[in-house]
């Protein structure tokens, strides 16, 4: 999962909220569609074009925005408060596509338990250090945390489609689109410090599970570099 730092809002959205503030269209649903469009868009921007909680590479025209808290939870508890930006991200898919994807957003569904507190998100500062990914594209708790156990399992982030393409991505940055060009050690480090730094507004799609990668690969690297330091 990869950390969002969430902008100011929209001033166009903000505009249109406060003009329904307090009227049966202070809703979701009730949101222009070009304006959800357009807010689509700012989303993707604000995330580094990665889906908010798989890390996916995503554009317009595969992702929808995605109430972190659901929009039902929050009607129920305050009715307007599903306007709320703070509360939207951009998820993959897009709204309507046929197949259904056992992980991420879909996954979720309308899953919300104890206000939130059992559920690690993308907006939290340290959402990054719940979570670590190996090099065959494993995830897993850090320190075996309730809360990341329980999003690993709501969003089904150990899904094994979802996982493969971790390992896939992976597999290709360490070692070269055909396997045969593994990083040295120098540039694992180097690429260790730039991974999760955005290029041109664009995060490299699972960053955080390729920082993670790195750190393992270089570990593996100074073993084999101290064993035949040994063996001389």
């Amino acid at each position: 999962m990869k950390h969002i730092r969430k902008n100011s809002c929209p001033h166009t959205y903000s505009n249109w909220v406060h003009s329904v503030s307090g009227t049966d269209e202070a809703r979701w649903d009730e949101v222009p569609t070009a304006m959800k469009r357009s807010l689509l868009g700012t989303l993707i921007s604000e995330q580094g074009w990665l889906c908010a909680y798989t890390m996916r590479r995503i554009e317009c025209t595969t992702s929808h925005i995605e109430h972190i808290k659901p929009q039902s939870r929050c009607r129920a508890d305050l009715p307007g408060s599903d306007l709320d930006y703070r509360n939207l991200v951009a998820c993959f898919p897009a709204d309507g596509m046929r197949k259904y994807y056992r992980y991420g957003a879909q996954k979720k569904g309308s899953w919300w338990q104890h206000n939130g507190a059992a559920f690690v998100s993308p907006l939290q500062a340290h959402c990054e250090r719940r979570f670590l990914f190996d090099i065959a594209g494993r995830v897993s708790a850090v320190n075996d945390n309730s809360a990341a156990m329980t999003t690993i399992e709501v969003l089904g982030l150990d899904h094994k489609s979802l996982a493969e393409d971790r390992r896939r991505v992976i597999a290709e940055f360490l070692y070269g689109s055909n396997g045969s060009a593994p990083l040295s050690l120098a540039k694992a480090q180097r690429a260790l410090q730039q991974i999760c730094k955005a290029q041109k507004g664009h995060f490299y799609e699972f960053c955080v599970a390729i920082r993670d990668a790195l750190a393992e690969y270089i570990r593996r690297l100074l073993r084999q570099r101290t064993g035949t330091l040994r063996t001389r």
